[in-house]
């Protein structure tokens, strides 16, 4: 018997370009060009910037490559360091500064459509919700849920930077069911990249909801391992409704 949804979050629930491009690609420019702004360090110069992303992207490729994630602050504390900037930037600032740099990315977060009627209609129905995302700042999660109203709705929000390890991994799923004393097949899981939220998931003993809603064409090999595709979130509560007739 199903008694959970979970969710990947951004792209899922939320969407922000400007949020994945600070998580992905831009930390360093823009921590250290706030940094300057503020007065804390001079502005650096093109090789100190080269060094500082090196650094950002060993640490991204890192978490590509073995699951290991690292948060933000200690992306930037590690810059930091290696620019020899420790005196000029102690942890008290490195943190605020990635508060700063994520609050500012809030603002430009989109719901997508159907995310609050789809929440509704699951949690009317007696389902417990999650959110398992891959993030490397978790407060950012929290202020944008809160922002939109939607905090109250999820049960459990478990963000990869907090327990250092991402999807596609498993470990990241078995910790959330760990937490929230659930059984794979008492899980659905709604996610909109094939490897990390379909794939996984369905590896781990869960049914998984695969969110397109671009409706691109899907390899037929693909599509299987779905438990189902939907192009709308207002469509996951109808899934909810269907397995649960099937199975009372």
């Amino acid at each position: 018997m199903i008694e959970a949804f979970l969710f990947d979050f951004h792209r899922t629930l939320v969407y922000s370009r400007a949020w994945l491009a600070l998580e992905i690609k831009t930390l360093p420019r823009a921590a250290f060009a706030y940094l300057a702004r503020t007065g804390r360090i001079p502005l650096l110069d093109e090789e100190q910037f080269a060094r500082a992303e090196a650094v950002f992207r060993a640490a991204r490729m890192r978490a590509e490559e073995t699951g290991y994630e690292t948060s933000h602050v200690e992306d930037l504390r590690d810059m930091v360091e290696a620019l020899g900037l420790r005196d000029a930037v102690p942890d008290r600032v490195v943190e605020q500064t990635v508060a700063e740099l994520h609050r500012r990315c809030v603002e430009t977060a989109e719901l997508m459509d159907g995310a609050t009627r789809a929440l509704t209609d699951l949690k009317g129905m007696g389902y417990r919700l999650g959110i398992v995302s891959n993030a490397a700042y978790s407060p950012f999660l929290t202020w944008t849920l809160e922002r939109f109203g939607l905090s109250g709705f999820f049960e459990l929000v478990v963000v990869s930077a907090d327990v250092h390890t991402r999807k596609p991994w498993l470990r990241i799923f078995e910790i959330t069911l760990e937490r929230m004393e659930l059984l794979p097949q008492q899980v659905v899981y709604v996610g909109d990249d094939f490897r990390k939220d379909v794939q996984a998931s369905k590896e781990l003993g869960m049914r998984a909801l695969w969110f397109r809603p671009d409706e691109e064409p899907i390899a037929a090999e693909q599509r299987k391992v779905a438990d189902a595709v939907i192009s709308s979130l207002k469509q996951v509560p109808l899934y909810g409704e269907r397995w649960r007739e099937r199975e009372s």
